[in-house]
């Protein structure tokens, strides 16, 4: 495929004639031809009229290398990438690549059109639905002291809901531990994983769904899940590599400020997204089901809750499951017995 040829269609914001092409790029006219077939049967979208000529459209919606790079503005995140059409899960081949690359380069992000067994915390699936998410990984190389860590799943939320916010102008929030959700509805999951035998080394994976429809969820999430498409006016659907930039992006800035241990910046600017103040939530911890008001919420120490006993309690990320709010009638009537 002639990568000039589809620059110099970018920078063309009207049609362009063929001669003009032919003299720009030097090329012969069967050959300009001949470059935007082949463009058209990579998914580009472009148009040719007969006497204005040829305009790009848009590019297409799959991960292709040059186009995650065009434009990227990175240090360390997506600056390697490694694609795949499928996948057991992501965070599985960013370890195996781990293992096998010795030299394998900070931010690595690993990307897949599908994963035939993504995962979520506490060992749970995560639904991939072909073609219509995000499910990538990314290989961070860093010293996080170890009462940190959950910095990196706070931060990656932090990263993924400010650019929801900026970019795709949605009202994402965080719902801790490790959930973007928008309008109660859980958009994106985090995962982060480390093992003893690579000391320093993090695999943070991320599943966001972008172009999904309802049906394509199963049953029951349907009502728990939710996607950028169903979540845009008009319910449209996105071109992921346009989504997946600028998250490369936020993630990028963000890890710097954990690259340079700025824990206070982060807690704050993280809890801005956090909205479980003063709700009333039920968790698991242990098999024990525990119900209570959020007292507080912090990225490291956990989140607190006023127990109905009146006792305060507060729990770490990695001892928690089902965090689920609880409905105000329920709770006025249990605080009415």
């Amino acid at each position: 495929m002639n990568l000039e040829l589809i620059a110099y269609l970018k920078q063309q914001s009207q049609f362009t004639p063929v001669p003009v092409i032919e003299e720009k790029l030097k090329l012969e006219r069967d050959q300009v031809f001949t470059d935007v077939e082949a463009a058209i049967e990579q998914g580009y979208s472009i148009e040719f009229h007969p006497y204005l000529g040829v305009k790009l459209i848009d590019i297409p919606d799959k991960f292709l290398k040059h186009e995650i790079r065009d434009d990227l503005n990175t240090k360390n995140v997506g600056r390697k990438l490694k694609i795949f059409d499928q996948v057991t899960s992501t965070n599985e081949t960013a370890w195996e690549l781990i293992e096998s690359e010795q030299e394998l380069r900070d931010g690595t992000v690993v990307i897949a059109e599908s994963q035939t067994r993504g995962r979520g915390r506490m060992g749970r699936e995560w639904h991939s639905t072909p073609g219509a998410g995000l499910w990538l990984s990314v290989v961070l190389k860093c010293n996080v002291p170890p009462d940190k860590v959950t910095f990196l799943t706070a931060g990656a939320a932090l990263a993924i809901a400010n650019m929801l916010q900026q970019f795709i102008h949605l009202p994402a929030e965080i719902k801790w531990p490790n959930d973007v959700m928008i309008r109660g509805r859980k958009v994106c999951g985090i995962l982060v994983e480390a093992r003893s035998n690579q000391p320093n080394v993090f695999v943070l994976g991320i599943g966001m769904n972008v172009n999904q429809v309802r049906a394509d969820f199963p049953e029951s999430l349907r009502d728990t899940a939710t996607s950028l498409r169903l979540e845009r006016p008009g319910a449209r659907g996105m071109n992921r590599v346009r989504v997946l930039r600028p998250l490369l992006f936020y993630l990028d800035r963000i890890y710097t400020q954990i690259r340079k241990k700025k824990w206070d910046r982060l807690a704050e600017a993280w809890s801005e997204f956090v909205h479980m103040g003063g709700k009333h939530v039920s968790l698991q911890q242990g098999g024990q089901e525990l119900r209570g008001k959020v007292v507080r919420v912090h990225p490291a120490d956990g989140i607190t809750l006023k127990l109905e006993s009146g006792e305060e309690k507060t729990c770490s990320a990695e001892s928690v499951a089902n965090v689920r709010d609880l409905p105000s009638d329920s709770v006025d009537a249990e605080e009415n017995e």
